[in-house]
């Protein structure tokens, strides 16, 4: 049986294999509170771009990019993790992360060599970033990407949202995660914040929506 990779490999390449949505760490699974909102009819096919914008600007997309360059920076990775884990405003955001952040550490350790465990996503992946020291602005880019592809991808499955208009929104997001990517290059962990209220209690009420497709 082969072992860990470590031969090297276009970075561009690397995190395209790892942010992709066949990577195998369940992201198909989790709407982040979307399913709820539009159980609600407050998300429609009208207002999801408005939504989600909300929610890398104010939310946890700017939240999720300055902890990865936190854990990709140098700082403790157990340190940046417990951050990581008191800043989500819902036990479902938590397991959001938890999940996917175990997961991808099962694949780091696997194909990688890369000897980490029980880490949130965003921590995990700034850990991987730094231990292969791949571009780490790109990385966050990719990442906001990754996220909004698969949210989209959720809303698909939850009301008429078609082919065409789903990657409209994702092409009108795309300049966003570039933009946040930016501006969080001179952020610290001091610089968490979150304002996305509405998309906090939706995640928060998920938890009892009855029925329900997607974990969280």
């Amino acid at each position: 049986m082969d072992g860990p990779i470590r031969t090297p490999t276009d970075p561009i390449l690397t995190l395209a294999q790892w942010l992709s949505p066949g990577f195998p760490i369940g992201a198909f699974a989790y709407s982040s509170g979307l399913e709820q909102a539009i159980a609600d009819k407050v998300v429609t096919p009208t207002n999801v771009e408005d939504w989600l914008s909300d929610m890398l600007r104010d939310g946890n997309g700017v939240s999720d990019a300055i902890l990865i360059r936190a854990a990709a920076s140098g700082a403790d990775p157990w340190d940046v993790d417990q951050t990581a884990r008191a800043f989500c405003p819902s036990r479902e955001r938590l397991l959001e992360i938890d999940a996917q952040g175990a997961a991808f550490c099962d694949q780091l350790r696997s194909n990688w060599g890369i000897d980490v465990t029980n880490l949130t996503y965003p921590v995990a992946l700034g850990v991987g970033i730094r231990q292969l020291d791949l571009p780490l602005t790109m990385a966050v880019q990719m990442y906001l990407h990754a996220w909004v592809a698969a949210v989209v991808a959720a809303c698909q499955r939850l009301m008429a949202l078609g082919q065409t208009e789903a990657q409209r929104v994702v092409a009108a997001l795309s300049p966003l995660c570039s933009e946040i990517a930016a501006l969080t290059e001179t952020q610290s962990l001091d610089d968490l914040t979150s304002q996305s209220f509405a998309a906090d209690i939706a995640a928060m009420r998920h938890e009892t929506l009855s029925p329900r497709i997607f974990r969280t």
